[in-house]
């Protein structure tokens, strides 16, 4: 009898199947056994998703069509920020998921991989920025996207939650219109290389003219002219005035004469153009959620400061910035306070790579530029110094500066604590500003304006500040140290392409050649989350 009732339990589970498992319960599996490529897609979130089941009761998540619908839209979307659709598993889900019947609980956790993947992209980047470049600090942001896409599937919100967390900064919103705007030309053609040659200045007659004329009719407010024969090689001043518009995009010297530098600008292709935008939208998600009412912008690759308030420009400056070999970093500090007649105090750097070998060649170096050895508040004479066998290392004392016209820091420095020493300042040689490449300094931003810059800072609702008031703070020739009032925050950037304020597209040279490693790591797979 027994054999029996066994014999007839195995027909009837053969004949029915076995008991279907709960889609919790396959989650749950899926969570215990840590499989992280499924249905041969890689899982992104292997902290983030087994935490975010977990919280569920292992409940799946996407149950909703309407949620379904609007995350797949926002994928196929994202590369209008400059992300790849296909890092969020696109045409997975494209080939898999219909409406017409339940997503499986492994859609459920690669739909989950999906948000969680594309929104942390979103809002701090897809490329850890220490991984390639030490001197580059991203602010993190405090952002729980767990609990975030648990609001979302509850509310229906999946699209509008996504949109949410994008930057709402005007150079990433405008550096998106670009990138749309060069994928339109890319689809049109694009533009023709122009052949080397000797410079064309105005005036002149080349054969080179046509295809110049050519090139910026792609994008510059430039119209092809109906010319006869004879005059279509000449350069002429319609011409010349869209050319010296070129070169003010591009950060070039604006004097219409076509050399090396203006014929490598209307050279790069649209290819390297788009991405350029593409690595400056990805530094744009590395910036804080907020800028801050009142900030100042330093783009180091442009040699530019903004202070911003209100959203609205209120100063802006030429500056000098650090040497290739001496990047100026990245990052966002608070300004704290300035000082009027400065000291200066040589750091290591400088030490041993300018002062030392400087000294070594003429004993009388230090005096000639006014910088005494201080050990504390005593003054030590540089003649008991073996300058022949000093280094940073075994050097006991400090090389300080005297405040005066010659003093490196010139009459103002204005500082925003930071641990790799850097700061605003005015300088003693003003003669730089007039280079189109100032990347000149050691890493400091020299100012061309520093008492613009102070009287703006120091002005408050109750401390009255002009540029008189500064002038005779300097007149005093004290050393004097003023706090600041007010909130302002100091951000340092890299940007090699940005949008001005009359909406046009600009770009400028990669001084530090950071744009070719950043486009190579947006490349490649995402990691980790």
């Amino acid at each position: 009898m027994r054999t029996l009732l066994i014999a007839t339990f195995i027909i009837i589970s053969l004949k029915l199947g076995a008991a279907p498992i709960e889609p919790s319960e396959e989650i749950r599996r899926w969570v215990e056994n840590k499989t992280f490529e499924v249905d041969g897609q890689r899982i992104f979130g292997k902290k983030s998703i087994p935490e975010f089941y977990l919280d569920r009761g292992f409940e799946p998540a996407w149950t909703n069509d309407d949620n379904i619908a609007e995350l797949i839209e926002q994928i196929k979307r994202i590369h209008e920020d400059g992300l790849e659709p296909e890092d969020y598993h696109l045409s997975y889900f494209m080939s898999n998921i219909s409406t017409a019947k339940k997503v499986t609980p492994v859609q459920d956790i690669l739909l989950t991989d999906a948000y969680l993947l594309l929104t942390s992209h979103l809002i701090s980047g897809k490329v850890n920025a220490k991984t390639i470049d030490p001197e580059w600090i991203v602010s993190t942001k405090d952002v729980d996207l767990k609990r975030t896409l648990n609001h979302a599937v509850s509310e229906i919100e999946v699209a509008r939650s996504i949109n949410s967390l994008k930057p709402k900064y005007e150079t990433y919103m405008q550096l998106k219109k670009a990138l749309a705007k060069y994928r339109d030309l890319k689809e049109k053609g694009g533009w023709q290389p122009i052949a080397a040659g000797e410079t064309i200045k105005p005036g002149d007659t080349n054969l080179r003219v046509q295809a110049i004329r050519k090139r910026l009719a792609v994008t510059e407010a430039y119209q092809l002219p109906n010319l006869p024969d004879s005059l279509i090689f000449f350069y002429d001043e319609e011409l010349a005035a869209s050319v010296k518009d070129f070169q003010k995009k591009h950060g070039l010297a604006s004097d219409g004469a076509i050399g090396k530098g203006t014929l490598s600008a209307m050279n790069f292709s649209v290819d390297e153009r788009i991405d350029m935008i593409i690595v400056n939208l990805e530094r744009c998600r590395w910036l804080p959620t907020n800028l801050g009412k009142e900030h100042i912008i330093v783009n180091i690759a442009n040699f530019e400061l903004q202070a911003v308030k209100d959203g609205k420009t209120e100063l802006r400056m030429n500056v000098v910035v650090g040497k290739p070999f001496r990047k100026t970093p990245v990052f966002s500090e608070k300004l704290r306070y300035l000082v009027f007649n400065p000291y200066w105090t040589v750091p290591p750097t400088i030490l041993s790579q300018d002062i030392l070998p400087a000294v070594r060649k003429n004993p009388n170096y230090l005096n000639s530029i006014n910088i005494k050895v201080v050990n504390g508040d005593q003054i030590i004479d540089p003649k008991t110094i073996n300058w022949a066998t000093t280094t940073p290392r075994n050097f006991p004392y400090q090389l300080r500066q005297e405040p005066g016209l010659n003093n490196a820091l010139g009459i103002v420095k204005f500082i925003f604590p930071n641990p790799y020493n850097v700061y605003m300042h005015d300088t003693n040689h003003r003669e730089l500003f007039g280079n189109t490449d100032r990347a000149l300094s050691s890493g400091c931003i020299r100012l061309s304006r520093p008492k613009e810059m102070a009287a703006y800072i120091l002005n408050s609702d109750t401390d009255k500040w002009d540029e008189k008031r500064v002038d005779d703070a300097i007149r005093s020739s004290k050393n004097l140290t003023m706090m600041i009032k007010k909130d302002i925050m100091v951000h340092l950037l890299y940007w090699t392409a940005f949008v001005d304020e009359n909406g046009n597209t600009n770009f400028r040279l990669d001084i530090y050649d950071r744009d070719t490693i950043l486009r190579k790591a947006l490349l490649q797979d995402p990691p980790s989350i």
